[in-house]
């Protein structure tokens, strides 16, 4: 599938929402996020400052939005793994938000509202070299044990499959040294984060990417709301991604960790 297409209808219904004229706040609303610990290109820490795919597109929906109208700041500079940030936003506790996480129907019963769709990201598998493992279907899964993030969407993914034994980690670092060190048959992770991580932690020569194959996962990351993020800021925001997505702005931030 071309994720392309993909975009269209998501272009073509913000074009409507900028049209909708929105009840604008006299304060100025601040709203706080934390970051996401190991998980680059996402977040990427270097001596105690970061960056990344979301924190660029923070800083750029930052530097587009009205700075005395509204902000998205994580003043701390705090990271936390992925589960207790959706733990965070369930409670209403914290934070307001999280830029880059899937969509996945638990979240969206239990916890808010999304964005429209920041960039696409698809779910893969990596392997060992000397394995010949071939994603066919999911049955080609039955008996191996895999590989994946603690408290992100590829838990969920991976538990639905019949006969797959899921090994949860807390970085995807872990999951590729153990798969390295023949612990795990596979690890799956979107396809940005995991040739990302293969590349930092010099393993291509021992792991590799599975060949191109029939997605169990294709869709988009998004800011994740709590429940209390007025629907006004919301939309302020939504349409400052739209035009990053006009003017090209996301893809080259996405080019810039690839």
């Amino acid at each position: 599938m071309n994720t392309r297409c993909l975009y269209i209808p998501i272009i073509v219904s913000l074009l409507m929402l900028c049209c909708v004229t929105s009840h604008a706040s006299s304060e100025k609303i601040k709203l706080t996020t934390y970051f996401q610990n190991n998980s680059p290109p996402k977040y990427i820490e270097s001596n105690q400052s970061y960056t990344g795919i979301c924190v660029d597109i923070i800083n750029e929906i930052n530097a587009r939005l009205d700075s005395s109208d509204i902000a998205i700041h994580n003043p701390d500079q705090i990271t936390v793994p992925v589960k207790r940030i959706m733990k965070y936003l369930e409670l209403n506790r914290e934070i307001d938000l999280f830029v880059g996480a899937a969509k996945t129907q638990a979240r969206m019963d239990n916890i808010g509202n999304y964005s429209t769709a920041l960039y696409a990201i698809k779910g893969t598998f990596a392997k060992r070299k000397t394995n010949d493992f071939v994603f066919r279907d999911r049955e080609s899964l039955n008996g191996l044990t895999i590989g994946v993030l603690r408290g992100s969407s590829t838990v969920e993914v991976m538990n639905s499959i019949v006969g797959v034994n899921v090994v949860q980690t807390n970085t995807i670092e872990q999951s590729l040294k153990m798969l390295a060190a023949d612990r795990v048959d596979l690890v799956y992770y979107h396809d940005l984060g995991l040739l990302w991580q293969i590349n930092s932690l010099n393993l291509s020569s021992l792991i590799s990417m599975v060949d191109e194959h029939e997605y169990l996962e294709q869709g988009f990351q998004y800011i994740l709301y709590n429940k209390n993020v007025p629907k006004g800021a919301i939309t302020k925001v939504d349409q400052v991604i739209l035009s990053m997505h006009v003017d090209g702005s996301i893809d080259k931030i996405l080019k810039k960790y690839q």
